[in-house]
């Protein structure tokens, strides 16, 4: 067996795939380092490696755009707002239970801290940062990493399911070890975020469109620090619509690291798997719920004739 090329597919192996993904998007994340400005930082970022992810899936992967949830219709669309508000409604109840239970106190908003600049914008810049950091997140470690992985975990007598199953877990906690440099990070806060990563991908799953996961991991980051002023992932957004101190139990709010580490966050996570959950029964019926896409295996899109 050829291990580098695999002459039925004619591309090459899985693992030599996600090694071209991360050289090229190393490559093209480059000039984002160039910008002084943090907004055009994040989007060149995010373009850098939506190129990446676009000439592998074109010219190495041999897949059309569908296949990593991409194809932007109007469902799509429709799914990204969904994803927002499914966010948005779970950081409210989090917040709401972690302040009727007296462990955050509100300190003041953030237009009384703003000084001199411009509160809005600087909230504004936030969630651009935060857009990006959904975008390319979830393009990469659900898009990109789990149709690969799936397809080389398929050896021997384990199937598609199974191995989209381990790539979910293998996905998930590259995830949360991704985050083990951010301030205050534990071995919780990993596991916990390990969790995250499974909650992010179930959308994908069940739609098979990105749409979902990428307007609930933004809503998350941006409703959590850019509206309730909690911690995200260990990092504070200081010009928060609200603006609190957490007094309350480190087991539970997650302390200075933020909802992530705490079982308030886990509550939240919860909530968010079953609303996509009744989403999915919405619009399947009566059709299985995952997606027939991650229960088979490659399908190439054209197959080159024989001699060329």
């Amino acid at each position: 067996m050829n291990i580098i090329y695999n002459n039925e597919e004619h591309r090459f192996r899985a693992g030599v795939r996600l090694l071209l993904f991360l050289a090229l998007a190393f490559f093209l994340a480059i000039p984002s380092g160039f910008f002084a400005s943090t907004v055009w930082s994040y989007i060149a970022l995010s373009i850098g490696l939506f190129i990446a992810t676009l000439l592998m899936i074109k010219q190495v992967d041999r897949r059309s755009i569908k296949e990593i949830g991409l194809k932007l219709e109007a469902l799509w669309w429709k799914e990204l707002g969904l994803g927002i508000l499914i966010a948005v409604l779970a950081l409210t109840v989090v917040f709401l239970l972690e302040w009727g239970m007296g462990w955050i106190e509100i300190s003041g908003y953030g237009w009384q801290r703003a000084g001199s600049d411009y509160w809005l914008l600087t909230l504004a810049v936030y969630m651009v940062q935060m857009m990006g950091v959904g975008f390319y997140e979830e393009l990469i470690f659900r898009g990109y990493f789990i149709p690969n992985l799936k397809e080389g975990a398929i050896i021997g007598s384990i199937t598609p399911w199974q191995a989209t199953l381990g790539a979910v877990f293998i996905t998930s906690a590259i995830f949360g070890i991704a985050h083990i440099w951010n301030p205050n990070a534990t071995l919780i806060s990993t596991s916990y975020i390990l969790i995250a990563g499974i909650m992010l991908t179930i959308p994908y799953l069940i739609t098979g469109r990105l749409a979902l996961s990428i307007g609930i991991h933004f809503a998350w980051n941006f409703a959590m620090g850019g509206i309730f002023g909690l911690p995200v992932s260990g990092l504070e957004m200081r010009r928060s619509l609200i603006q609190v101190e957490e007094v309350g139990p480190d087991l539970w709010t997650g302390g200075s690291f933020g909802p992530e580490a705490g079982i308030i966050g886990l509550v939240g996570m919860l909530i968010i798997i079953l609303l996509v959950f009744g989403y999915g029964r919405v619009i399947k019926k009566e059709q299985p719920l995952v997606e027939p896409i991650f229960k088979r295996d490659y399908v190439p899109l054209e197959m080159p004739e024989e001699g060329k």
